[in-house]
């Protein structure tokens, strides 16, 4: 017994020990980079902290930042508008995606070419695509109000000033960009489904979509899933398009959880609140991730 615990010492100074010591560089950088900013974002919301106060002074007041961001009507206000466009960009990139990937699944030259385009928004800053897509948005050089007018649809004052066709507008500019980068999973999850069934299919006289509908879809849930938490914690983050594009207007209608957070810490400079607000979203974030990881690991057993 005590030569196995000697050995096993040994092991774990000598091998599992020269591991840590090549992890370490890596470990201090997430150390650095993500769990210390982390705590202390905590630690700030715990205060009442002005970033404007010349004496720098930090109050602390326990969980009262958090208790007053639940009855603050903007957060639950800025709650509901981040789940709206979550739920809007989310489910249209998921049945896009899937039907480009169907599409373009063929490995021709001309589905190839296609892809390689359709993949060029994914390299743009979200920044850039808000500024280029509140250009094409323009009332009054923009181009696709002048199709609209032609069409004989009343823009107003463009999409991105009117309180019914905002939030939509931004919406578009996300799919516009995200859709690819889901078409590419969609890809990947296509090519690697057994043909066994598919085979078995055509003997027993099944139509392409009775294929579609009992096989892909089925054995595609655990890509979906996939697609659904990265998508859905990206849209959560949303905040370069709303800052290019409508600024959380008009009025707050496109004003998500994120900008508000933005607007609180660096407009009204609260950073003790402001950090609150970023706790919040971020356990907001971390419970679907793990309901979703749950259902995942479900559908693998």
């Amino acid at each position: 017994m005590n030569k196995s615990i000697a050995l096993s010492i040994r092991r774990f100074f000598i091998e599992d020990g020269a591991y840590l010591v090549m992890l370490a560089p890596l470990l201090i950088f997430v150390v650095l980079v993500a769990i210390y900013p982390l705590l202390f974002s905590f630690r700030i919301s715990l205060f009442e902290y002005r970033l404007t106060d010349p004496n720098q002074t930090q109050t602390f007041v326990g969980l009262q930042n958090f208790v007053r961001a639940f009855s603050d009507q903007v957060v639950i206000s800025s709650l509901k508008t981040t789940l709206v466009y979550v739920a809007g960009t989310v489910s249209l990139e998921l049945l896009l995606g899937l039907g480009l990937a169907l599409l373009l699944g063929a490995e021709t030259q001309i589905a190839r070419v296609i892809r390689s385009f359709l993949l060029m928004p994914m390299a743009l800053p979200p920044l850039v695509v808000g500024l280029v897509w509140k250009a094409l948005y323009n009332a009054d050089f923009g181009v696709i109000p002048y199709y609209l007018k032609l069409a004989g649809f009343n823009v107003g004052r463009g999409p991105l000033a009117e309180l019914n066709l905002a939030m939509p507008a931004v919406i578009l500019i996300d799919v516009w960009q995200w859709t690819p980068l889901l078409m590419v999973i969609f890809l990947a999850g296509l090519k690697s489904l057994p043909t066994e069934p598919y085979e078995a299919a055509i003997v027993d006289g099944a139509s392409r979509w009775q294929s579609f509908f009992y096989i892909t879809l089925p054995l595609l849930k655990p890509t979906f899933l996939i697609a659904l938490l990265l998508r859905t914690m990206q849209s959560f983050k949303v905040f370069d398009t709303i800052y290019a594009t409508t600024g959380g207007g008009p009025g707050s209608q496109t004003t998500v959880l994120n900008f508000h957070i933005y607007t609180v810490g660096m407009t009204f400079f609260q950073m003790g609140y402001a950090a609150a607000l970023a706790n919040i979203l971020l356990v907001v974030v971390a419970i679907l991730s793990i309901l979703y990881i749950m259902v995942l690991e479900r559908q693998q057993l």
